[in-house]
C-alpha cells in the first residue's frame, strides 16, 4: 500500500514493529497491570456488597380484615388515589428505625446495624403509581433475600398500627443478582486491557512508519531515490572511539567497516576519474547525525592509504566535529578560522596527520565562517597541493549555504543514515542538489543494522577473507596496466554523463562498468577482470557469490 506516494511494504511494518518492540511490550504490560489494579479495586469495593436483591410490590388501602375504606372488598377510584398518596408515607416507614430494627431482631443479624441496611436499601416509585421497587445490596444472596422479605413483612405489620390502614401486595418476588467482579470476569478484563495496550503500541509504531518513513532497506536507495550506492557501512560501535583518535583504533584492517570503506574508496576514486590530477568534493546529508563526518574521515584515510595526497576540510562551521575524530584538542591557531582571518599561514593552519593525509579543522565561533570569495580562493589554492580535497559540509537539507560549495567542488557525495532522516527529507535534499547543477557521484549508506537485508538488488556487502598470519603490513597495491586503462575509461564516461543521469539512470555494478567501458572488452576474459578486481582489495579477496548482481558498490 501507499501513503502520500511512499510505498509501505510488509517488511517495513515488521521493521518498525521490531524497532519499537519495547514500546509495544511496555504498553501491553501497562494494560495488564491496569486491569489487575482495576480488578483489585472492584474486589475491595464489592467484597461486602456483592449481590443486588430486587423486587416490587403495590400499596393498597385494605385493612386487616381485607376491606377497603368504602367498607367493601372491592376497590373504587378513591381507593386507588389514596394508595398513590400513601407512597411517600410507606417509603418513610420502610426506612424507619422501627421497621429496620424489627428486621434485625427477627432475623437475628449479628453485627448488622440499622445504618448498614439503610445505606444499602433504595425504594423507588414506579412512574407515579402506587407501585414501589425496592433494591437491597448485600454481601450474600441468601441473607439478602431474607432481609428483603422481612422488610415487606415488617411494613405490613406497621402500616395498620401507624396509618390505621394499608397493606403491601407482592408483584415481583425478590431475586438476587451478582454485581461484583468474579474470577472469570477478572481474566477477561486483564486480557482485554492487555490487548488494548498491545494495539496501542502497534498503532504508535505504524503511525511512526506513516509519519516518519526512513530508509531501512538499502535497495530503496537505488530504487526509490535513484542514487548509486558506492558503500554500505555496517553499524559497529566498537570501531569508533568517542574520545580517541580515529588513527589510533586497533585492528581496523580486520573490521567489516574498514573493509567496506576500503571498497567504497576504490569505487569513489573510479567515479571521480583520473583525467584530472586534483579533485575536490564535499560530503553532505539530508539531516544531522547521519554519520557524514565519519564517512568523510574514513574515506580520506583510505585514499591516503592508497598514497594519494589528501586534505580533509571541516566546513560544518555551525557544528564542527571533524577535528575531534583525529585530535584531542582543536585550537584556533591551527584552524580554518585562523587561516580565513589571516592569523595563520596555510602551513600553520593545516595539521599533518600522516604522510599522505592532512587536516584543516574548524573551531566553533559565534559568527560562522561564510562561503565568500576569501574562502573560495583559499580552497582553490589548497586544491593545487593535493590530489583529493574532501570537505565535510553541513547537511544540505538544513543549511542552504552548503550549496555555495559548488563554486569550489566538482562533485558531492551524499550520506544516507540507516533509519535516520525521513524519505521526504532525503528526496528534498537530492532535489536541491540536482537543481544546483552539482554532480552527485553516489551515496554511502551509513550505520546499517546487523543482520538486516540491505544490499542493493539482493547482493551482500563485500566480505574480506581473514588474512593469514604471515600477511604483510598494509600497502596500497599497485594497479596493473589493464585495470588502469579500464578505470580511465570508466572515469571518462562517468565525467561526461549529465548530472540528471547520475540520479535517474539504473545503477550499474563495478564489473559491468569495467567490461562496458573497456576499449577492447572481448580481449579480456572473465577471469582477467576478476583478477583485476581482486587486486583492488588490500592483501585479501572479496568474496564473490554466484549471483550476477553481486557488486562492490554495496
Amino acid at each position: 500500500m501507499k501513503n502520500g506516494g511512499i510505498q509501505i511494504r510488509v517488511s517495513d511494518m515488521l521493521f518498525i514493529l521490531q524497532k519499537r518492540w519495547k514500546t509495544i511490550a511496555g504498553l501491553t504490560l501497562l494494560g495488564l497491570v491496569f486491569g489487575c489494579v482495576l480488578s483489585g479495586m472492584t474486589y475491595v469495593q464489592t467484597s461486602f456488597q456483592t449481590y443486588e436483591v430486587t423486587g416490587s410490590f403495590a400499596i393498597t388501602t385494605q385493612n386487616g380484615q381485607g376491606k377497603y375504606i368504602n367498607g367493601s372488598t372491592a376497590a373504587n377510584n378513591n381507593d386507588f388515589h389514596l394508595a398513590e398518596d400513601m407512597v411517600d408515607a410507606v417509603r418513610y416507614i420502610i426506612l424507619s428505625d422501627q421497621v429496620l430494627n424489627r428486621v434485625i431482631n427477627d432475623q437475628e443479624l449479628l453485627g448488622v446495624t440499622i445504618g448498614q441496611i439503610r445505606s444499602n436499601l433504595t425504594v423507588e416509585q414506579y412512574k407515579d403509581t402506587q407501585i414501589l421497587e425496592m433494591t437491597l445490596t448485600w454481601r450474600t444472596p441468601a441473607e439478602g433475600l431474607e432481609i428483603w422479605n422481612a422488610l415487606v413483612g415488617a411494613v405490613n405489620q406497621e402500616l395498620p398500627r401507624v396509618l390505621q390502614l394499608g397493606s403491601l401486595v407482592m408483584i415481583n418476588q425478590a431475586e438476587a443478582q451478582l454485581v461484583g467482579v468474579g474470577g472469570a470476569s477478572s481474566l477477561q478484563l486483564w486480557a482485554l486491557l492487555a490487548m488494548l495496550g498491545f494495539a496501542a503500541g502497534v498503532g504508535i509504531a505504524l503511525l511512526e512508519l506513516l509519519t516518519h518513513p526512513t530508509i531501512n532497506n538499502v535497495r530503496d536507495v537505488e530504487g526509490m531515490l535513484g542514487l548509486e550506492t558506492i558503500g554500505v557501512i555496517p553499524h559497529d560501535g566498537r570501531f569508533f572511539q568517542k574520545h580517541g583518535s580515529l588513527l589510533s583504533i586497533e585492528d581496523t584492517k580486520t573490521s567489516k567497516i574498514y573493509q567496506n570503506y576500503n571498497a567504497a574508496a576504490y569505487i569513489l576514486r573510479n567515479r571521480m576519474g583520473t583525467k584530472e590530477k586534483h579533485h575536490c568534493f564535499y560530503v553532505t546529508s539530508a539531516a544531522a547525525r547521519e554519520g557524514k563526518t565519519s564517512v568523510a574521515a574514513n574515506l580520506a584515510m583510505q585514499l591516503s592509504d592508497m598514497e594519494h595526497r589528501t586534505l580533509l576540510i571541516d566546513f560544518n562551521t555551525r557544528n564542527p566535529g571533524l577535528g575531534a575524530l583525529f585530535l584531542s584538542e582543536v585550537d584556533y591557531a591551527h584552524s580554518l578560522n585562523a587561516l580565513y582571518r589571516g592569523d595563520a599561514t596555510v602551513d600553520e593552519a593545516v595539521t599533518t596527520l600522516t604522510g599522505y593525509l592532512d587536516l584543516l579543522p574548524t573551531v566553533l565561533e559565534h559568527t560562522p565562517i561564510p562561503m565568500d570569495s576569501t574562502v573560495e580562493e583559499l580552497i582553490h589554492q589548497l586544491k593545487e597541493r593535493y590530489e583529493y580535497v574532501i570537505i565535510d559540509a553541513a547537511p544540505v537539507g538544513q543549511v542552504s549555504d552548503t550549496l555555495s560549495l559548488n563554486r569550489v567542488a566538482n562533485a558531492v557525495l551524499f550520506v544516507v543514515g540507516y533509519d535516520s532522516a525521513t524519505v521526504p527529507e532525503i528526496q528534498n535534499s537530492l532535489e536541491r542538489l540536482d537543481k544546483s547543477g552539482i554532480r552527485v557521484i553516489g551515496c554511502v549508506v551509513n550505520g546499517v543494522s546487523r543482520g538486516a537485508k540491505n544490499s542493493p538488488r539482493g547482493s551482500s556487502a563485500p566480505q574480506r577473507r581473514k588474512p593469514s598470519p604471515s600477511a604483510e603490513p598494509f600497502q596500497a597495491p599497485a594497479e596493473p596496466e589493464m585495470i588502469s586503462e579500464m578505470l580511465h575509461s570508466s572515469a571518462d564516461a562517468s565525467a561526461s554523463r549529465p548530472v540528471s543521469d547520475v540520479r535517474t539512470a539504473r545503477p550499474r555494478n563495478v564489473m559491468a562498468d569495467l567490461l562496458a567501458q573497456s576499449e577492447e572488452p572481448d580481449e579480456h576474459s572473465d577471469s582477467d577482470v576478476m583478477s583485476a578486481l581482486l587486486q583492488m582489495g588490500v592483501k585479501g579477496e572479496f568474496d564473490q557469490n554466484d549471483s550476477e548482481d553481486k557488486t562492490l558498490s554495496t
